[in-house]
């Protein structure tokens, strides 16, 4: 019997404080299950950026797989995120941040043993995976025994290297010990949307049959029903959707971002479009879109610079 079955996919979903309120619970489990379920809490207040928290909780002394999701928090909150502020920008980050990365290399990764440590092998692949070190957190992940955690981010690295092939390899080798698994299902949607085609409407599918319960009804999955309706051309779907999700959270950047695009597409006002840009902008200032919209309007202003003078 798997005991965090349940907490296992409300972190999937992006439940987090669901995750937090469960595993805070006094309900018993096994000596193994305790540690997967501190894991699991503190990589939940990690998600919800409380890093402070999880940095003065987690002691010296506690187990490695605690360890290294310490070193996480330290590396993120030192990281320029979508939304930093603070100890984010500068050197005393920059350095924070290398300290972290050195420690991770030269104390975890250095002993053989924790090279096998399935915690050890996600975190420091989702690490490597944030420098955009692809490489390196692939030679750490294909090392898993059956994981479906280190599945999905070797699967999104091939994704973000535009290696579909290899992601549609990995993913039906993972379905012959894992397909039923919602972790699995989700794999198969992200595989699908990058396909294109008929697998628009099959990864919709799994998204809608994952959103049926309450607590998976989250503004993740909200966002991956979205994205599939933007796909098939299902703009109102989408935006009623995506609104839905805005309501749960409203400075989610995903959600956010999908808005803009949508907003677009079904030629809303520029007032509309502009308002969820300065939303995004308070509330995610170093988001990939802003910087990439950026330097679009700059490139666009240049040129209409050329024409003008012409």
């Amino acid at each position: 019997m798997d005991e965090l079955f349940a907490l296992r996919n409300l972190f999937y979903t992006g439940s987090f404080q669901q995750v937090i309120n469960e595993a805070n619970s006094r309900a018993k489990v096994s000596e193994a299950a305790n540690l997967e379920r501190k894991i699991y809490l503190y990589r939940a207040y990690v998600a919800q950026q409380k890093y402070n928290l999880v940095i003065s909780e987690i002691k010296s002394s506690d187990e490695i797989d605690l360890q290294v999701v310490k070193i996480l928090a330290i590396y993120l909150q030192a990281k320029p995120s979508v939304g930093s502020v603070g100890i984010n920008n500068g050197s005393g980050g920059e350095s924070k941040k290398e300290e972290a990365l050195k420690e991770l290399r030269d104390v975890v990764l250095s002993d053989p043993t924790n090279l096998i440590n399935p915690t050890v092998q996600i975190i420091a692949g989702s690490i490597f995976y944030h420098e955009g070190l692809y490489e390196e957190a692939l030679k750490i992940l294909v090392r898993h025994n059956k994981n479906l955690e280190c599945v999905a981010l070797i699967i999104q690295i091939y994704l973000k290297l535009d290696r579909l092939d290899l992601a549609k390899r990995e993913l039906a080798s993972t379905k012959t010990w894992a397909e039923d698994a919602m972790l699995a299902q989700l794999i198969e949607a992200w595989v699908g949307l990058k396909t294109g085609g008929d697998k628009y409407q099959e990864a919709y599918y799994i998204y809608e049959e994952i959103a049926q319960s309450p607590s998976s009804n989250t503004v993740k999955i909200l966002n991956g029903q979205a994205v599939c309706n933007i796909h098939l051309g299902k703009y109102v779907e989408a935006e009623s959707l995506l609104l839905e999700a805005l309501n749960k959270s409203n400075d989610d950047p995903n959600t956010l971002v999908n808005l803009i695009v949508v907003s677009n597409l079904l030629n809303k006002p520029a007032e509309v479009v502009n308002r969820y840009i300065n939303q995004l902008k308070e509330t995610s200032p170093n988001h990939a879109f802003l910087q990439d919209l950026d330097l679009k309007t700059s490139l666009f202003d240049r040129a209409a610079q050329r024409f003008a003078l012409a």
